[in-house]
């Protein structure tokens, strides 16, 4: 369950990219707590003081005065200079830091805080709260339950006031939390490195007499004085979920971030001109697309969500670094991918005609990655391999000081996780299944796309119930229920078994290939508005063994937001739009939990282009009636322009799902010449990643929309 304040948790991390300076009276107090010296190792997070350090020092390379910017973190490294640092976030010096910005704001100020740590709950102590429970959040020093509350608890109702006192001054407040009040129930792979940012209230010492209610942190918010100061508030997941701490991919072993505060601080570096509306639909847009992960959807709330974050209405992304001899002094959080191709200058202020050399994004981390010298553009490629004849210069490569994108890279590669056995005790020999996933990873199909890492990974790989599991929910198997992580059966024959391994991780690559193409402004180029909507289901369409055919059984369609819950028998539809010049052939497909995908739309004889002004709507799946298990399903919406040429349909990129996956040759035929990067990054298992020309931004859209569905709903 999310973590929030009602109003105190919304900033969004706004704060990661080198553009304009900010509002001269900003401040912030930024909280992240890792160690927590007096509760279990095991409870403790790695994540808080690399989200702290990170979101600081964006403020002042923002253009906070560094000495407006005050980190509470335990562990903390790596400050700008000038940014105070007194210690960990104790109980007293986040709530002395907080009074302290309530008595020095002023009319017009802004205010940002930050936490990033543990949250949960304890009973209320005022009668102040439905339900019963007040939210605490876990400072650095927090206790266990006394008889009648946590030690050294912070309070919703201590912050809220504080935040008040902000307000009534008519400071605008922006906030974010990146926790959450309880801890997950998901079947945890051992040693793994995705944590869930709450703390059960038992393992407080609160009785169980008394426990969570499950309900979600949040404080009531009064009416304000007109004129008065106005909040925004960003959440890191939905009040149904956790917040997960993770390794990112490419990042060294154990240094570990806030899924949400890494996804936002990513986004915000690309596109600073963003409002928190749009901010957020990117975010969640992000975390979909690049992870495969359904246990986590950013929630905003506030009176500033269509304001510029951290006012920057103007701001324009510098996509600049420092390089020296190939290592680039940026990575994931600058929005760099591998393959992504970068020009280089020995003078940071050379216009963009003066390159002296180009290299290409390899091994990208968190905030580092290595750049390998190419010819490019490429004039006299060999007609074979597409390689280029002309040799790069080394000299002026090594000349070049600072690099600037000039074409976006798509990571393809996927990592899976070392396998690790759940039950130790369960009496299983998965020596075999070992032996087939090596075996796999190292055939020459997979080698260049696929490997294995202990963190840092896509995919989690587990031993249970006698075979191979599969899940990409941050390393959480059966997020949905007992089974409903995928799993793999296997042959007894070796190479049989290892054919249905590689035939199954083809697929994952697959789907999380057709993800990752996915932009965050899909739709836009080519002038498509898509609008995905929900029929729910009224009691007397569930009344049989089968769905009721009569539509006066289903409430209307409504929006279905940015990550619907979906119950037995109700309806998806969508509605496009093309508000564009050109005629525009569309294709819906489904990715779902296995890894399947499935043409949804256009069926069969039925014509998907779309003309400019037209708008066209359909329904294209209905929930099964009486399924066992949850599930997280992908909607992909594939749109290209439809001028001049037969209607175009990607219907071939269908595959089943890993329960059905078998041993043999797992390609699919060539597609036509305006399908070739799709192909290519769907296909050729020896591309671990590629570029994204500007030309594919205009003439292709790939739209990703999560939704889940829940058994009995």
């Amino acid at each position: 369950m999310t973590a929030r304040w009602g109003w105190l948790c919304g900033l969004a991390g706004a704060f990661l990219l080198g553009c304009t300076a900010v509002h001269a009276e900003t401040r912030a107090l930024v909280v992240g707590v890792s160690g927590y010296p007096n509760l279990p190792e095991a409870i403790h997070l790695v994540g808080p003081k690399n989200d702290a350090r990170e979101v600081a020092n964006t403020l002042v390379r923002l253009g906070v005065p560094a000495g407006d910017v005050t980190v509470l973190a335990d562990g903390v490294s790596g400050l700008q200079d000038g940014v105070s640092a007194p210690g960990p976030g104790t109980r007293q010096a986040v709530l002395a830091g907080l009074d302290h910005l309530a008595d020095t704001a002023r009319n017009g100020d802004l205010i940002i805080f930050y936490f990033s740590g543990h949250g949960s709950q304890q009973p209320d102590l005022n009668g102040d709260e439905e339900g019963g429970f007040d939210q605490i959040f876990l400072p650095y020093d927090i206790g266990r339950w006394n008889g009648e509350s946590v030690d050294r608890a912070i309070v919703d109702d201590e912050l809220g006031a504080r935040v008040q006192r902000i307000l009534d001054k008519g400071a605008d407040f922006f906030g974010i939390l990146d926790a959450c009040h309880s801890a997950t129930g998901f079947r945890d792979i051992p040693s793994d490195d995705a944590r869930a940012r709450g703390v059960d209230p038992t393992d407080l010492g609160v009785p169980e007499a008394v426990g969570s209610t499950g309900r979600p942190i949040a404080l009531e918010r009064k009416a304000l004085p007109k004129g008065r100061g106005r909040a925004a508030f960003f959440y890191a997941a939905q009040t149904t979920e956790v917040a997960l701490e993770k390794t990112p991919k490419g990042a060294a072993d154990g240094e570990s971030y806030g899924v949400f505060t890494y996804t936002m601080l990513n986004r915000l570096n690309q596109t600073p001109d963003l409002t928190y509306r749009t901010l957020h639909q990117a975010v969640v847009a992000d975390i979909k697309r690049n992870t495969l992960m359904a246990t986590q959807t950013p929630d905003l709330e506030g009176d500033l969500l269509d304001e510029p974050v951290l006012r920057l209405s103007n701001a324009t992304a510098i996509r600049q670094w420092p390089i020296y001899a190939g290592n680039l002094q940026a990575g994931q959080l600058a929005g760099l991918n591998d393959g992504a191709i970068v020009a280089l200058y020995a003078d940071p202020a050379a216009p963009n005609a003066d390159a002296v050399a180009y290299g290409v994004v390899e091994n990208a981390g968190a905030t580092k990655s290595t750049v390998t010298q190419i010819a490019w553009p490429c004039s006299s490629p060999t007609a074979k391999s597409g390689s280029c004849l002309t040799e790069p210069d080394a000299t002026a490569f090594k000349k070049g000081r600072f690099a600037r994108v000039v074409e976006p890279g798509v990571d393809l590669s996927v990592t899976l996780s070392q396998p690790v056995r759940i039950d130790p005790a369960d009496g299983k020999d998965y020596a075999p299944a070992i032996a087939a996933l090596r075996s796999a990873i190292a055939s020459d199909v997979l080698s260049k796309r696929v490997s294995m890492r202990s963190s840092g990974y896509d995919i989690a790989v587990a031993l249970v119930d006698g075979k191979l599991a599969f899940s990409a929910t941050g390393g959480q198997i059966d997020q949905s229920g007992a089974g409903s992580s995928p799993r793999l059966t296997l042959p007894d024959n070796p190479d049989a078994a290892a054919s249905t391994v590689a035939a199954a991780i083809n697929r994952i690559a697959r789907a999380l290939a057709l993800q990752r193409l996915a932009g965050s402004e899909a739709g836009q180029a080519i002038g498509l508005e898509s609008q995905v909507l929900i029929a729910r289901a009224k009691p007397e369409a569930i009344a049989g063994k089968t769905c009721s055919d009569d539509r006066t059984n289903y409430e209307p369609p409504l929006e279905a937001g940015s990550a619907p819950r979906l119950g037995d028998c109700d309806i998806i539809s969508v509605k496009m739009r093309n508000t564009g010049p050109k005629p525009v052939d569309v294709t819906v497909l489904l990715i779902g939990q296995d890894f399947s995908i499935t043409t949804l739309w256009p069926a069969e004889a039925t014509i998907n282009r779309i003309a400019s002004g037209d708008e066209k709507s359909a329904d294209i799946a209905q929930i099964d009636l009486g399924s066992a298990t949850a599930s997280d399903e992908r909607l992909v919406l594939i749109a290209v322009p439809g001028l001049g040429k037969a209607h175009t349909a990607f219907d071939n990129l269908e595959q089943e799902g890993l329960r059905n996956a078998s041993s043999g040759d797992d390609a699919t035929p060539e597609m036509t010449e305006l399908h070739d990067l799709v192909s290519k990054s769907l296909n050729d298992m020896a591309q671990s990643s590629i570029s994204k020309p500007p030309r594919m931004e205009e003439e292709m859209s790939i739209d990703v929309r999560p939704f889940t569905t829940v058994p009995g709903k």
